[in-house]
C-alpha cells in the first residue's frame, strides 16, 4: 500500500453503510462508468460528475488483489457472471468492503455489490491482506496470481473458483438473511444445500483418483511376487495377469470419470456451481429491482432505461438458473448411472481378489509379499466402492433437490 493512500485511509477509515443497502453499476465494455445508485455514490464519496464517465477502477483499493479482477474479467468476458470479495476506496482516502456480482450484459456489465458480513467475509479481509502484499512485493504477472488463487480454492475442497464463489454467494446471502431477521428464501436454501452437497462430493472425487492412481501398482507387484514364487504362467502369474487385464478396463473408465478435461464429475460441478450462482444472482437482482422502485433523478441517468434493464437481467438470471440446473441435474442421474456401472465392474476385481487370496492361503509361510500384496488390494477395493457409492447418493441428492426446485418454481 502506497504511503499516500495509508495515510489518507488513517484519516478517514472504514465508510458505512447499512446491511440493507445495495450498490449498483453500469459500465460500458471498458469498465466506463454509465450509472449507478445513490448508495454507490454516497460511500463512494464521489460526485455523480465524477462517475459518470470514469473508468470503474476510480474506486479500486490496492489491497484488492489483481488476481481478483483478473478472474472477475476473464469470466465476464466469456460471458459468464462471477462474483467476488472487493475491497474499494473511497475519494477521502477510506474503505469499504462488498461482495461483487458481476454480469456481463448487451454493450457492458452490470455489478450488484453487498456488505458480506459472514466469518468467511472475515477470513478473506485477512487473505487478500497478505495476498495483495506478495504479489507487489514478488511482481507477481496477474494471470499467474489468478491461478494461485484458483488452486487454493480447490486445496480448500472447491471444484473450481466459481463453486467457490457461488459457495460466498449463498453464505453471504444466509448471514444477511439471519442479521435482518428475515424468513429463509428458497434460493439461498437451495444454494446452501447444493454447496455443501458439492464440497462433499468434490472431497470424494479426489480421493478416488488418489485410490485409483494407487491402485495401478498393484498388478505390478502381484507380477513380480509371482516371478518369485513360481515358475513362468504358474497360478499367482495367472491370476496377476487376469487381475491386470480387467484393472486395465476399469481404469479407462475411472480415467474418464474423475480425471482428465471434461470428465463427468467435473462436468458436473461446473454446471452446479454456474446453476447456483445464477440462482443467488436472481435474488440479488430481484432486490436491487425493487429498491429502484425510489430514486432521486440525476442527469446523465435514464432511470426507466435502468429498472428495465434489471427487469430483464432478473428474468434471464432465474431462466438461465432453471436450464442450466436442468442440465445439472441431467449430468448428475448420469454421474449415477455410471458409478453404477464401476462398482459393477469393480465386484469381477473382487472375484479375482478372492482367488488371489485362496493362493494366498494355500501356499502359507511361503507366500512371499503376496498376503501384503492382497491386503493393498483390500484396502484399495474398499476405498474405491465407498466413494463410488458416496459420489453416486450425492449424485442422486443434487439430482432430486434440483428437479424439486425446477418444479416448484415453475408450479409458482
Amino acid at each position: 500500500m502506497s504511503h499516500q493512500v495509508e495515510t489518507a485511509e488513517r484519516h478517514a477509515g472504514e465508510m458505512p453503510f447499512q446491511l440493507e443497502e445495495l450498490f449498483y453499476s453500469r459500465t460500458d465494455t471498458r469498465g466506463v462508468i454509465l450509472s449507478g445508485n445513490e448508495v454507490f455514490r454516497r460511500v463512494s464519496g464521489f460526485e455523480w460528475g465524477d462517475l459518470l464517465g470514469a473508468p470503474h477502477k476510480i474506486v479500486r483499493h490496492p489491497d484488492t488483489p489483481r488476481a481478483v479482477f483478473r478472474i472477475l474479467w476473464d469470466a465476464i468476458q466469456k460471458g459468464y457472471p462471477m462474483g467476488a470479495y472487493v475491497k474499494n476506496r473511497s475519494k477521502s482516502g477510506g474503505w469499504y468492503w462488498v461482495f461483487a456480482i458481476v454480469l456481463p450484459i448487451d454493450g457492458g456489465f452490470l455489478s450488484v455489490r453487498l456488505k458480506p458480513v459472514s466469518d468467511l467475509s472475515d477470513k478473506m479481509r485477512r487473505s487478500y491482506a497478505t495476498f495483495s502484499e506478495r504479489e507487489r512485493v514478488e511482481k507477481i504477472d496477474p494471470e499467474e496470481s489468478a491461478g494461485m488463487l484458483r488452486r487454493g480454492a480447490e486445496a480448500d475442497g472447491f471444484s473450481s473458483y466459481t463453486n467457490f464463489m457461488a459457495h460466498a454467494l449463498g453464505h453471504e446471502l444466509a448471514a444477511r438473511d439471519r442479521q435482518l431477521r428475515r424468513t429463509v428464501d428458497p434460493r439461498t436454501q437451495v444454494l446452501a444445500e447444493m454447496n455443501t452437497a458439492m464440497v462433499r462430493a468434490t472431497k470424494e472425487q479426489v480421493g478416488l483418483l488418489r485410490s485409483f492412481e494407487a491402485l495401478q501398482s498393484v498388478p505390478n507387484n502381484m507380477r513380480i511376487v509371482a516371478s518369485r514364487l513360481e515358475p513362468s504362467g504358474g497360478p499367482v502369474s495367472a491370476i496377476s495377469e487376469n487381475y491386470k487385464a480387467s484393472s486395465v478396463v476399469i481404469s479407462d473408465r475411472l480415467r474418464s470419470f474423475v480425471a482428465g478435461d471434461g470428465n463427468i464429475c467435473d462436468q458436473m460441478s461446473r454446471e452446479v456451481a454456474r446453476a447456483l450462482f445464477l440462482l443467488g444472482s436472481s435474488r440479488v437482482l430481484s432486490e436491487m429491482n425493487a429498491k429502484l422502485e425510489q430514486v432521486v433523478p440525476v442527469e446523465g441517468i435514464d432511470w426507466v432505461k435502468e429498472r428495465e434493464l434489471l427487469n430483464e437481467l432478473e428474468q434471464k438470471a432465474s431462466n438461465d438458473a432453471r436450464a442450466v440446473m436442468g442440465k445439472a441435474a441431467a449430468i448428475a442421474a448420469q454421474l449415477t448411472q455410471q458409478s453404477r456401472e464401476i462398482r459393477r465392474q469393480m465386484l469381477g476385481l473382487d472375484t479375482i481378489r478372492v482367488l488371489g487370496r485362496v493362493e494366498c492361503g494355500r501356499m502359507r509361510d511361503n507366500s512371499g509379499g503376496l498376503s501384503a500384496t492382497i491386503d493393498q488390494l483390500d484396502g484399495f477395493h474398499d476405498d474405491i466402492k465407498g466413494r463410488l457409492e458416496s459420489i453416486m447418493r450425492l449424485s442422486e441428492e443434487i439430482e432430486q433437490a434440483m428437479t424439486r426446485y425446477l418444479r416448484q418454481s415453475k408450479a409458482a
